[in-house]
């Protein structure tokens, strides 16, 4: 039996950025911003406040960044599935379950990014509406294809109207699933993605 102690790894700097962006996801999220302290994230992430000053300047700038990366990650999900390859019901349903896997897998993401609690700083709060923004016309584009074969047309009215229902359709169901976690995922998708690919080509307005 060795006698050797053990020696405990020191963090690299990277993982050390990578714990602290991951507890502040967390804290943010369940605290929102103006109840979430510095110390806080720091106990969060296992090390020192001043090892986080050393990887973000302050608790903004901090916010800032994972509003950001977090924003990366979840469109870069829902975007595989809108691009992907197939028809556009399969298309469809590989959206609704990169998304639903998303809220299920990154609770606290989902929650920063679309049910964030104010911040009280009407600057960061613009910051995440103009994220919002941003994933809004950035689902609108890559559904363009598919928009247009159902009549409508870039930029109208009901192409925004029906991009929002989508988005905050999808969101809601996976609220819904947050409660139900007896459903499988494959029939949570089955569902919404059934429902939405049939109303879409009825969206458009009929011919008076």
């Amino acid at each position: 039996m060795s006698t050797t102690p053990s020696v405990r790894r020191r963090l690299t700097a990277p993982a050390r950025r990578e714990r602290i962006e991951a507890a502040a996801v967390e804290v943010f999220a369940g605290r929102g911003y103006d109840a979430a302290s510095v110390g806080a994230i720091a106990a969060a992430a296992g090390v020192s406040r001043t090892v986080l000053y050393d990887h973000f300047r302050d608790k903004r700038a901090l916010y800032l960044h994972v509003l950001g990366t977090e924003n990366a990650a979840m469109l870069a999900e829902v975007g595989a599935g809108i691009t992907g390859a197939g028809a556009g019901r399969a298309r469809m349903r590989a959206t609704v379950a990169a998304y639903l896997s998303f809220a299920q897998q990154r609770p606290a993401a989902r929650r920063l990014l679309v049910d964030p609690v104010p911040t009280g700083d009407p600057g960061l709060d613009e910051a995440v509406r103009s994220y919002r923004t941003a994933r809004t016309q950035a689902v609108a584009e890559m559904l363009g294809p598919d928009l247009v074969r159902a009549g409508l047309a870039p930029g109208a009215t009901a192409t925004a109207v029906v991009v929002e229902l989508l988005i905050t359709g999808v969101d809601g169901v996976a609220n819904w699933w947050q409660d139900h976690p007896e459903a499988t995922l494959d029939e949570v998708t089955d569902v919404a993605a059934r429902l939405l690919w049939s109303g879409l080509p009825r969206v458009r307005a009929p011919r008076t």
